[in-house]
């Protein structure tokens, strides 16, 4: 089909379609202002959760990095068993209540240990250990290798006491 001059003038005259602006981000809805103040809100909570947990757990990284310092000092076995039974009652001091840890020893400080850690398994002869702390120093090569692995398990124990007592 053949259009006329007048079409073809009229048809010259017509524009493309013309399309709308693109709906911008600016200004936000409701429903994003909504969003960004609960992820905030989040983000603050879990960062205060964070120092708080490292502050209140500050005592523990002091004194497993006392227990570490331990292994560097060239004491006598049964002066690290000292050492570490001293840590032990002194991390207890700082959580629990004094008239309920200072007065215990011996199987009461050890049961008080396990009660207070029930997931830590403690030596079997936990209470032979620290006792042999009080005894003088064996001369006995195999007696000294008996006293170190002594000292061992109960340094793994005084470790794993402090990272998992609870309150």
């Amino acid at each position: 089909m053949k259009l006329t001059e007048q079409q073809q003038q009229l048809l010259n005259q017509l524009q493309d379609i013309q399309l709308p602006d693109p709906v911008g981000w600016w200004p936000l809805s409701y429903t994003w202002w909504l969003l960004i103040f609960m992820v905030g809100t989040l983000l603050v909570g879990l960062i205060w959760y964070y120092f708080d947990q490292k502050k209140r757990n500050a005592y523990r990284a002091e004194a497993l990095a006392y227990l570490r310092a331990l292994e560097s000092r060239p004491n006598h076995p049964n002066q690290q068993l000292l050492e570490i039974n001293r840590l032990l009652k002194q991390v207890a001091l700082t959580c629990y209540p004094r008239t309920d840890v200072a007065p215990l020893n011996d199987q009461a400080w050890l049961n008080f240990l396990a009660k207070t850690a029930a997931h830590v398994t403690q030596p079997k002869q936990a209470l032979e250990i620290l006792q042999r702390a009080y005894q003088p120093p064996n001369q006995d090569p195999e007696k000294k290798q008996a006293d170190l692995d002594a000292l061992n398990e109960f340094k793994q124990y005084a470790d794993a006491w402090i990272k998992g007592h609870h309150k």
